[in-house]
């Protein structure tokens, strides 16, 4: 193949500004997520079909839903309960989440949490639906306190005031003990059973991530751990003696199952399973562990978002007759299918969006030998502008989901190539652990060479880089690692400097990334630290810099956008009505069509 990097270039439509392109065709497209089967047959379901979350419900397969409860911030449905349907909202984005009841006229709420400062998270009903488990922090504490809720008076009862982050994952059938984790950061995490005068047994304690504890039946736990291995898998321990595996019920053999939902009668589960580009759900037999049927979908995954978890898009009717997911291909945007038979029951994403592309796996070479894996969209064949994108975490991974602002770009002429640099999840812990704190910069390096492929391999003239919260910082961090090699950037809600960050980022936060990133009271850790801050060798970035933040971002605050803004002279958009991320469909609009504009009239 010959080269690609030739930086007079010219392309023809549709980079040019001759192709009408539409920012909203593309941006404004809905999903439906986050299904709860109705007793009666329906379905409660999420949408951003005003632009923003809403709770709907939906009497049968193709129908007009009605929107509950409606409000000008999202509002998500969690599950039904002995009161009627529980669900969590917020404001501005601001991930501080109040629990609620929908009263039986479908119009208002009843709420159940009276402490605004406080996050309500995990919450999970009681087997008697008269209770609600969580973890809260009380008027926005940085420590987490694990209650129940009690649906009828309102009366929150703590088990437990632990240090640390928290979060209720299930109740013993009989509703005396409940099975909780002790989050250090998203790679490790300890699991407890937790009974209410707060005395606590610990799961599986040489494991480094023990999650997802639930019982199937009063004398059986299931959980999902990595003991032993270098993938989740799903394991059954003795909750009478829970310190040693008791068994492997299944195996994915080089992939997480990184969420499993039991069958009502709990004879059966549904898993989840990261094969890297696409999901695989299956069924199995939760007595033997046997492989029961793989479900029929087409290739994609489970919607995945950053306040839910995929056992949320997973839920079985309360007969056990019906599975209902909320799933995504690369070209088509979330909905609700039933299964077996793949009846889609929501609308939400309306046609097709026009030339829209899946992408291919590819690797790539890095500095030291390590083969990154990526995914490469491509307009056509021909050697184009790049943007590289990095996702967010650093534990998180690119993968085959719908995402609008890629479709955006590619109908713009620019081709999309997303690295999975070393720190990224999906490929076991090895390949998660190769970034930690003072390897930082190797991450950082990778995706620099992943721009040096694209060009010396001929797949692209000229590259940029964008990314979101972590892949906001690696966006930062390559533009300063090599200036001449970026042509354009957008940062979008990422981290400039890691000492204000860490001083600005809510309480809770802090210890959760220090265990990844390091931390800044230890001497040793705060130099480098300092050194893998952006902001401290901004003045070598020579490529136009575009800005995006949420004003109410409580994970990476606004100021490392306003700072780094300031020591660039880049262009910043800051919404006030968004948290960590843009979602509502009129700021994707105005964000990422500036974006795209910006690209253009760089590469044009």
């Amino acid at each position: 193949m010959r080269s690609g990097n030739h930086s007079t270039h010219a392309l023809p439509d549709p980079l040019m500004a001759a192709n009408p392109l539409s920012p909203d065709l593309y941006l404004s497209v809905s999903r439906a997520y986050l299904p709860v089967p109705r007793p009666d047959g329906g379905l409660y379901f999420a949408s951003d079909l005003p632009g923003h979350s809403q709770t709907y419900s939906l009497d049968r397969p193709g129908a007009w839903p009605r929107r509950l409860a409606p409000s000008s911030d999202r509002m998500l449905p969690v599950a039904l309960t002995a009161h009627g349907l529980l669900v969590r909202h917020d404001r501005g984005g601001n991930e501080t989440w109040r629990l609620s009841l929908l009263e039986p006229d479908g119009n208002t709420l009843r709420r159940l949490t009276t402490d605004d400062r406080a996050m309500h998270i995990a919450p999970t009903v009681s087997p008697d639906g008269q209770r609600v488990g969580l973890s809260y922090n009380p008027a926005g504490a940085v420590d987490f306190a694990l209650a129940s809720l009690d649906l009828a008076s309102g009366r929150l009862e703590d088990w437990l005031r632990p240090e640390g982050m928290w979060r209720w994952s299930s109740w013993r059938p009989d509703g005396a003990v409940a099975g909780v984790q002790h989050v250090l950061s998203p790679t490790r995490i300890e699991g407890y059973l937790l009974e209410p005068a707060g005395h606590q047994t610990r799961v599986l304690p040489a494991a480094r991530r023990v999650q997802d504890l639930r019982w199937a039946g009063d004398q059986r736990l299931l959980v999902l751990t990595d003991l032993d291995h270098e993938f989740l898998r799903l394991v059954e321990v003795d909750p009478g003696n829970p310190e040693p595996l008791g068994r492997v019920l299944f195996d994915a053999g080089q992939a997480d199952v990184y969420g499993y939902v039991l069958h009502p009668a709990m004879k059966r589960a549904v898993l989840a399973i990261n094969r890297g580009l696409y999901d695989e759900l299956c069924v199995i037999d939760v007595e033997s562990g046997a492989l029961l049927q793989s479900l029929e979908l087409p290739a994609g995954i489970a919607f995945a978002d950053n306040v839910s978890d995929v056992e949320s898009q997973l839920a079985w009717s309360l007969d056990g007759e019906r599975l209902f997911v909320a799933w995504e291909t690369p070209t088509a945007p979330s909905e609700i299918y039933e299964l077996p038979g793949g009846t889609r029951w929501t609308m939400a994403g309306g046609a097709a969006l026009p030339g829209a592309r899946e992408p291919v796996p590819a690797t790539y070479r890095s500095f030291d030998g390590l083969q990154i894996p990526a995914l490469h969209y491509r307009v056509d064949g021909r050697p184009r502008p790049t943007v590289v994108h990095f996702h967010g975490g650093p534990e998180g991974q690119a993968r085959g989901n719908f995402n609008q602002v890629v479709q955006l770009l590619l109908a713009g002429g620019f081709d999309v190539f997303m690295p999975n640099v070393r720190g990224s999840t999906g490929y076991g812990v090895r390949f998660f652990s190769l970034d930690d704190k003072e390897l930082r910069w190797d991450s950082v390096r990778d995706g620099c060479e992943a721009a040096r492929h694209l060009k010396r391999d001929g797949y692209a003239t000229r590259t940029a880089a964008m990314g979101g919260s972590y892949g906001g910082f690696m966006t930062l961090a390559v533009l300063v690692d090599d200036p001449d090699l970026w042509d354009a950037a957008v940062d979008i809600v990422g981290i400039a400097d890691w000492h204000t960050f860490f001083k600005n980022t809510s309480g809770w936060r802090r210890a959760l990334r220090a265990a990844e990133y390091g931390d800044p009271d230890i001497p040793t850790e705060a130099e480098f630290l300092a050194e893998f801050s952006p902001l401290r060798r901004a003045h070598a970035i020579k490529a136009p810099l575009l800005v995006l933040h949420g004003r109410n971002d409580v994970r990476v605050p606004v100021g490392e956008a306003e700072q780094i803004v300031r020591a660039t002279g880049a262009e910043l958009l800051v919404f006030d009505d968004e948290g960590h991320g843009i979602v509502r469909h009129g700021n994707r609009v105005r964000a990422y069509g500036r974006a795209v504009s910006l690209l253009r009239e760089k590469f044009a």
